[in-house]
């Protein structure tokens, strides 16, 4: 999938969209600015990170202030990044 925005593509940054949330963005490949200009240009993927950004606060509210291990939040964002991969390859 792509935009108009021939400079970022939306793959990527639906790719990297939760480290974006939580601020954890390495910037090696996208950065924080790049990502941002892209969804406020892109409807698509805006409505995929809105989509996204509900569900967050929607648990956030569920779980109060409880917050996941940092070994579970690894395996869960590796665990999410596998099941991307495979979507991917899937014809």
């Amino acid at each position: 999938m792509s935009c108009d925005d021939n400079e970022v593509d939306c793959a990527e940054v639906l790719d990297r969209v939760y480290v974006f949330f939580d601020h954890e963005l390495d910037d090696r490949t996208i950065t924080y600015d790049e990502i941002k200009a892209h969804l406020d240009a892109c409807e698509p993927c805006l409505s995929k990170y809105d989509i996204e950004r509900v569900i967050r606060e929607m648990l956030a509210r569920s779980c109060g202030c409880e917050h996941a291990p940092d070994e579970l939040r690894m395996k869960i964002r590796a665990r999410i990044q596998e099941v991307r991969v495979q979507i991917t390859r899937t014809p």
